[in-house]
């Protein structure tokens, strides 16, 4: 099954998507049960990068801190005001209390270098060492707020400025490299307050109409400028897993789902998988290719204590593989009921699927 995943390129979302869950049981549905149509009965849009796909009104994202843009790391999460305000107090606290704390050496004080407020009290950035390691290697943390979220972003910096590290400095700039590669602070510093000034807050069903990105409970505007954007939405129930996945860092190539067909269907040969069915579509004019596998699996059930095989489910689309540009990133949708004992039949599971790849479109 990993194999298979891998060459589908599903561990893409591993971190956010395929995870072992806590295995339940449901009713089982019935087939031609109205379970499907309540289930889509009101959707909602989400805003994910540079598309938008409708999901049931019941389906919210969980996943809030795998967003990278450039060099940074943004997390996001929705908060009052007062709430991150104290965050903020308690965290610079914390850093500022970190130098005594094993491992952090007095000669690499203090611990918290500097904290730069930023302008109309939208937060603050803390250019911080890390735990454990010389100053001369460092990170920016800036903590944002806007539109009812804060934001969590972060870096990393080289500095070799202090006088103390002259000696270190002179052998790294001996091994070829530059003034700007000693003190890398004075580049991600303004490549970070740049972000922040584009940066908002927003709900993830909220789709802006101005040119930029999507990311869970925010939106980054364009600045004419290309950044590369990897962004994972993921959202979970008791039957399956959905998760979304976008990166625009490669251009498109032959290098698409239906070309590693030959690694797949030997995979298959191994596994415990099969195939239920493969097909190119072209939801809303996206081109996208989408392969649907079954498979078996033996779990316990948690009512009865014994071992039952059940029947799996792992669906992949890939969008845009051949033809990604920077606004038109690649773009993937897996659904997998792996580790989890499904009510819904697999014709209820393909429904469920068509439902949620052919409202993709552009944002």
């Amino acid at each position: 099954m990993k194999t298979i995943r891998q060459l589908t390129a599903l561990s893409l979302m591993a971190g956010s998507m395929l995870f072992i869950a806590q295995t339940t049981a449901s009713t089982p549905v019935q087939k031609d049960s109205p379970v499907i149509n309540s289930l889509f009965a009101q959707t909602k849009p989400q805003c994910i990068g540079r598309y938008v796909i409708d999901v049931p009104e019941s389906f919210n994202n969980q996943l809030h801190d795998m967003i990278f843009i450039d060099d940074f790391k943004i997390e996001s999460k929705p908060l009052y005001p007062p709430a991150f305000k104290q965050r903020v107090q308690l965290r610079e606290q914390a850093l500022r209390d970190a130098i005594n704390k094993p491992g952090n050496k007095p000669e690499n004080a203090p611990f918290l270098k500097e904290v730069i407020q930023l302008p109309d009290g939208k937060g603050t950035i803390f250019d911080r060492n890390e735990s454990g390691t010389p100053d001369i290697y460092r990170k920016l943390e800036a903590h944002v707020y806007s539109g009812m979220t804060a934001f969590v972003i972060t870096t990393d910096i080289r500095d070799f400025s202090d006088k103390k590290h002259s000696e270190k400095k002179s052998k790294y700039l001996a091994r070829g490299f530059t003034e700007a590669d000693a003190n890398t602070k004075p580049v991600k510093l303004a490549a970070l307050q740049s972000l922040i000034s584009r940066l908002s807050g927003r709900k993830d069903e909220d789709v802006p109409s101005v040119k930029g990105v999507c990311i869970p409970n925010g939106f980054i505007r364009d600045d004419g400028n290309h950044h590369v954007e990897k962004i994972t939405f993921h959202y979970e129930n008791d039957d399956f897993i959905l998760g979304v996945y976008t990166n625009n860092k490669y251009p498109g190539s032959e290098d698409t789902l239906f070309n590693r067909s030959a690694q797949i269907n030997e995979a298959l040969k191994t596994s415990n998988q099969y195939t239920i069915k493969k097909v190119a579509l072209s939801p809303n004019g996206i081109p996208a290719e989408s392969w649907l596998f079954g498979g078996t699996q033996t779990m316990r059930d948690t009512v009865t204590g014994k071992d039952e095989k059940n029947t799996f489910y792992d669906f992949d689309f890939k969008a845009n593989e051949r033809d990604a540009t920077a606004d038109k990133p690649k773009f993937s949708i897996g659904l997998t009921s792996e580790y989890k004992k499904t009510r819904y039949s697999e014709a209820q599971m393909i429904e469920i699927w068509d439902r949620l790849v052919n409202s993709l479109r552009y944002k």
